[in-house]
């Protein structure tokens, strides 16, 4: 049986981006021993069984895999390099280009990534560029649910910014229900005293799918969430909480995966907000399907 390992991160200050695709490739992995390692101030034992936490600071590898999959924005080159000499195939998540990563396969999900990283291809690495590899979580194919004129809320796994509040209280009047999910106890404290606001706290996978394929809109950060709205062809407002945001929503909104933006570095972003949920047409792209886990094993399995 192969061995494949998934080492990432996630937590209150980091959000939950990198976690959930590793997650979402590591179920296409099913069938074979996995051992998945994560990086977190959070605990996930409910999501997946052997899961190992760890911090890259300290992490020492003690046996080889068949395949080793890493996703960070915090690992450095030495754990990489690592990782690589201690499996016969390592596979690097990335966003931008972030390291001259050792001989492996790159996997970029970004829609333009082709021309903004990877314009030349280096020698022992192999790629796995655009659309076709964005990683859908299988209960977006597997749950059904009714379509409801409510307002999705979710500001990647963890607020970063503390912007959620702001959010909803600037939206009170906006006759949508809201469905607002967050992972901070203190602040889902104050969202429950808003009126028709629906608050997930902490919620799993099958709650989390079914609130937001329910939503006919929604509100959202560049990450993994954007993708899956728009897997499900819901419109979304993206949220621009930090400078480094800035080219991936650029991209998101060049692509239709989302149809407007706003960023909190703008003093009138709460009201541009606001006219931006009534006053847009919606035109999102279909490009995104659900076979990208399945593209991912199958070009895994051709390497190895």
């Amino acid at each position: 049986m192969l061995k494949v390992a998934f080492f990432t991160e996630a937590g209150s200050k980091r959000g939950y981006g990198h976690f959930v695709r590793c997650y979402t490739i590591a179920q296409e992995f099913q069938n074979y021993s996995i051992d998945f390692f994560l990086d977190s101030d959070i605990i996930f034992n409910n999501t997946m069984q052997n899961l190992h936490y760890f911090t890259w600071e300290t992490l020492k590898l003690t046996k080889s895999y068949d395949i080793i999959f890493i996703d960070s924005y915090i690992a450095d080159i030495e754990i990489y390099t690592m990782l690589q000499t201690s499996s016969k195939l390592c596979v690097y998540i990335d966003d931008f280009a972030r390291l001259e990563y050792p001989k492996g396969l790159i996997i970029n999900f970004a829609p333009d990534a082709k021309e903004l990283f990877y314009k030349e291809k280096r020698v022992g690495l192999s790629y796995l560029l655009g659309f076709d590899y964005i990683p859908i979580r299988k209960g977006f194919q597997e749950v059904q649910v009714e379509k409801k004129e409510q307002l999705f809320i979710m500001l990647g796994g963890s607020d970063t910014a503390n912007i959620t509040l702001k959010i909803v209280n600037t939206l009170q009047g906006l006759p949508l229900k809201k469905i607002v999910v967050h992972n901070d106890l203190s602040i889902v404290k104050k969202l429950k005293q808003y009126k028709n606001v629906k608050v997930l706290y902490q919620p799993n996978d099958i709650t989390l799918i079914k609130a937001m394929k329910s939503s006919s809109l929604a509100i959202t950060t560049a990450s993994m969430s954007s993708y899956e709205l728009a897997y499900l062809q819901i419109p979304s407002m993206l949220i621009g909480s930090s400078k480094n945001q800035q080219n991936g929503i650029e991209q998101l909104l060049k692509n239709h995966i989302a149809f407007d933006a706003v960023s909190i570095e703008d003093s009138q972003w709460l009201e541009k907000l606001r006219q931006g949920l009534k006053d847009k047409e919606f035109l999102l792209s279909n490009k995104i399907d659900a076979k990208g886990t399945q593209r991912i094993y199958n070009k895994v399995m051709e390497l190895l």
